[in-house]
Parts: C-alpha cells; sequence; structure tokens
C-alpha cells in the first residue's frame, strides 16, 4: 500500500531544519518571479539644440515592457529640480518647477514598449546641462543621465565708421544672438589676425551674448577688413568684410585736402571740356534711353498680362486646423495663422505638424491649375509659404526643400529665399506685403509672386507632383502676434 505524507505532516516528523530551508528557497524564488529588473537607455551623445528651438530628450527601457503604469520623472541634476512628472497615468503638470511649466511635454506615443521622449519648447542657454530620466515600478528603479547643449549662432557682424580717431579710422564690429560666448576678431585680406582696440562681450538676460569689437586703420595698414565671429560648439561663425577707399582718409589726414581740392579742381576742367562733346551726341543719349524705357515698360506689361492669366483660376483656400502646430492660432473663419506665445491644448493626431510650426490648406489638388494669395507682410521676420505633398512628414523637424515634398519661398530674418535643391536668394528691393502662388499641374510649375508689384518672384520648374495631393503650406516661426492671411479676390 503507497503512503502520500502531506508536506505538514513531514514537517511535524521532527524534519524541521530541512522544512525551514525549503521555506526560505521558495519564498526567495517568489520574491525573483515578483522583481522584474530593467535599464533606463539614454543616447550615448549630448544633444545639440539651437537657442530658441524645441530639444526631444530620448530614453527607453531594456528590455521593452509596458511603462503606462511606472512613474516617469526627470529633473536636472544640477539642482535636483523637479522638470516633467508622469505618474498614475498622467502627467503631474503642478508639481514642475515654474521655468517648465507649460514649456515641457512628455511624448508617450512607444509607452507601451517603454519608450518615451521629453519635448521641451523655447530652449534657452539656462537649459543647458544634464538631464535624468527615472522609471520606477512598484518593485524596481532605474535611471539615465543625457546631456543637453545649447548653441546659438549669431547674426552677420555689422561694420560701421564710428569717428576719425588718432590719424585714422575708427571702426566697430558687432553681432549679437550667440551661445556660448564666441570668438571675435579682426583679419587682413590674407587672413591674418589684427590687433583690436577694444573688444567687449556681454551677456543678456535671456542667456545670450553680444560681441563688440573695434580697431583703429590707417591709410597705411590693410585697407581691406573683415570681422569674424564664430561659435566653438558648432564649428561655424559668420563673417562680414569692407573695403575702405582711400578718400576716407581726407579727414584723419588734413594735408591731403590740399591735393584733394586739386583733383577736384582738374576734374572739373576735364567736366566742362568734355560737356561739348556730350552735348553732340545728347540726341543718341536719348533715343538710348526712351528705347531701354519702351523696354521696361514692354517687360512690367508681360508680368502684368502672366498674373492675369493665372488670377483667373482663384482657389478658395482655408486651413485645415487638424495639422495646425500646436503653437499656431487659428481665426474662426480659418483664413489667418498667428504665431501664439503658447502651445494650444490640442489632440496630437497623426496628420498635425509636433515641431515644425506649420499647417496645410484644408483641400488638396491633383490636377489644373489652381491660384491664391496671401498676405504676409505682418509675417514678422521668419515664415515660409508655397504648397507640399499630402505624404509630407508631420512629426519631427522639416528640412524645407523638395527633398521635403515642400515648394516654398521664405522670409530668413527679412532677407528673401526661395527653397530649392539649394538655397536661391531673392534680390527683393522692398519688403513683401502681399504673395500669390500660382499651382500647375500641367506645365508642372509652382510661381510666386509680388502682387504689390505685379511681378514675378521665382518658379519651381519641372516639378514631379506624382499622383498625390498638393496642398497649400504655411508656415511661421519666432514672434508671437504676427500672423499670415489668405486674401479673397473676389471679395476684395
Amino acid at each position: 500500500m503507497k503512503m502520500r505524507i502531506s508536506f505538514h505532516s513531514y514537517c511535524a516528523m521532527g524534519n524541521l531544519s530541512l522544512c525551514s530551508y525549503i521555506i526560505f528557497f521558495l519564498m526567495l524564488h517568489v520574491s525573483t518571479l515578483e522583481s522584474v529588473n530593467f535599464k533606463v537607455i539614454g543616447p550615448d551623445h549630448p544633444i545639440t539644440v539651437s537657442a530658441g528651438e524645441d530639444a526631444l530628450l530620448p530614453c527607453h527601457l531594456s528590455p521593452s515592457m509596458n511603462a503606462q503604469e511606472m512613474e516617469v520623472r526627470w529633473f536636472q541634476s544640477k539642482d535636483s529640480e523637479l522638470v516633467h512628472l508622469y505618474q498614475d497615468g498622467k502627467d503631474q503638470i503642478e508639481l514642475q518647477i515654474s521655468k517648465y511649466r507649460d514649456r515641457t511635454e512628455l511624448l508617450k506615443d512607444g509607452i507601451v514598449d517603454g519608450r518615451v521622449a521629453l519635448h521641451i519648447r523655447n530652449i534657452t542657454p539656462s537649459d543647458q546641462g544634464q538631464f535624468i530620466c527615472f522609471f520606477r515600478s512598484p518593485s524596481f528603479f532605474g535611471e539615465a543621465t543625457l546631456e543637453l547643449k545649447v548653441t546659438g549662432l549669431g547674426s552677420t557682424p555689422r561694420i560701421s565708421i564710428d569717428s576719425y580717431q588718432s590719424r585714422g579710422i575708427h571702426m566697430v564690429c558687432e553681432s549679437a544672438g550667440w551661445y556660448p560666448k564666441p570668438q571675435v576678431q579682426w583679419r587682413d585680406l590674407k587672413g591674418q589676425h589684427l590687433p583690436s582696440l577694444t573688444e567687449k562681450i556681454i551677456q543678456h538676460d535671456n542667456g545670450l551674448f553680444e560681441a563688440q569689437i573695434s580697431i583703429i586703420v590707417t591709410e597705411t595698414s590693410s585697407q581691406d577688413l573683415s570681422c569674424s565671429v564664430s561659435n566653438s560648439h558648432l564649428n561655424q561663425g559668420k563673417e562680414s568684410m569692407v573695403y575702405i577707399a582711400d578718400s576716407f582718409f581726407l579727414g584723419a589726414c588734413p594735408w591731403n585736402v590740399a591735393v584733394y581740392i586739386l583733383l577736384v579742381a582738374l576734374g572739373l576742367l576735364i567736366f566742362t571740356a568734355s560737356f561739348f562733346f556730350w552735348k553732340q551726341h545728347k540726341a543718341k543719349g536719348k533715343l538710348v534711353a526712351d528705347l531701354e524705357k519702351h523696354l521696361a515698360e514692354k517687360e512690367k506689361l508681360q508680368n502684368e498680362l502672366q498674373l492675369r492669366r493665372v488670377q483667373i483660376y482663384q482657389a478658395s483656400v482655408i486651413l485645415d486646423p487638424i495639422t495646425a502646430h500646436p503653437d499656431l492660432i487659428l481665426s474662426e473663419d480659418q483664413t489667418c495663422v498667428t504665431k501664439g506665445d503658447i502651445a494650444q491644448n490640442v489632440p496630437n493626431n497623426p496628420e498635425r505638424f509636433d515641431s515644425s510650426v506649420c499647417v496645410l490648406g484644408s483641400e488638396g489638388f491633383t490636377s489644373g491649375i489652381h491660384y491664391w494669395e496671401m498676405e504676409v507682410g505682418n509675417g514678422g521676420d521668419w515664415w515660409a509659404v508655397g504648397v507640399a505633398r499630402e505624404s509630407i512628414k508631420r512629426k519631427g523637424w522639416l528640412n524645407f526643400s523638395p527633398v521635403e515634398k515642400i515648394w516654398a519661398v521664405e522670409c530668413d530674418w527679412g532677407k528673401y529665399q526661395a527653397l530649392d535643391s539649394s538655397v536661391i536668394h531673392l534680390p527683393l528691393n522692398e519688403r513683401l506685403g502681399k504673395i500669390g502662388v500660382s499651382l500647375d499641374f500641367k506645365e508642372h510649375h509652382v510661381a510666386f509672386y509680388d502682387i504689390d508689384n505685379m511681378v514675378p518672384i521665382y518658379t519651381f520648374k519641372e516639378v514631379s507632383f506624382s499622383d498625390e495631393k498638393i496642398f497649400p503650406f504655411f508656415c511661421i516661426w519666432r514672434t508671437p502676434g504676427k500672423y499670415i492671411k489668405l486674401c479673397d479676390r473676389e471679395k476684395s
């Protein structure tokens, strides 16, 4: 007959030492099953972001696991102040420090696999440093350290003549908007460093640096000068050049005035002698001037005629709020887009731009000719308008070019340029007030017009539209309150 002895009976028979060992082993095994160890992994290189732009700090768990019920905490290691907290399945915004309030967002698209990213808007130099990404489950925790570097590529150096000093000309070079502290120097035509008279670099309240450097230029020294400002983090810089003519040194060297007067008198004598010869050819010169005027008028008429031809294909364009970046505010009739000063509380749907501050038109086109106009005079220092394919990337940063399925012109700090396969600078003499866009599927053209002066600005030729819909494209950046407004020609 077989006998069955239970665990309790076995222990009751006096085998207490062995029973204690078995119970300890089982408890240790159960504890191990309940605890799942993980590592927090971040980028193995610093993340570099320009001042004023947005930063994206990613980290993830290894091995992959669902982190929806975990606590995810971000803080700066230098002061351990809370930057962002995700707890109990939602963001605890009221607990973060005021410096980051309304500036952060935890991107949780991949949180079921343990992947998150901290989105920080409008980066400033004070954000530079190490950030810690911290995960905690009921039984384990881990963290990773990320380094954020902030850079600023400032303005093109501005060279000015300050005064005459020490028998020479006092030149001043100024540039602002740099981070970290830039290097600035004068150079001659051969690239040799020239000693400066004064050098002053100050840091403003926003953390960005402004540089000012001066030099005395004499008639015997190099009259070809350049002022260069460089950013050590980016290994980039900007440079301006100037050439000082000999006539500028008359004020610095009074004895040259007599020579100058003599040359002027000689010039007047030559001018008098030449006057009679010019008078004989006056009639011929007038004929040439009349011909040039006629050609200019003919070109103006042709430009107006070209614009009138495309204006008959006026399209009714309105903006699509589903695609608008959270920083953009659309008017009630969806014809005006304004750059807001804070992000709007809108759903993060797949169609919405989340990094580049853009919005598309509500209707796309696949054939024919379509034309629309917009006011850009109040768009501020940076905007872009044009067209884009329907499959344009909505998440992450865009490089505005045909490679990214965008055909547009932009205003970059008051300078206008076409964003073709390479940047084309547009020689416009006046500030643009109103722009017209013509989309021609038959000719494979995207053309832009200066409506106020009735002249073409730039045309993208041989555009490959594929079989996708093409949508009106708008982007406005930097200054809150600036806007772009669509025009209804029929109403106006």
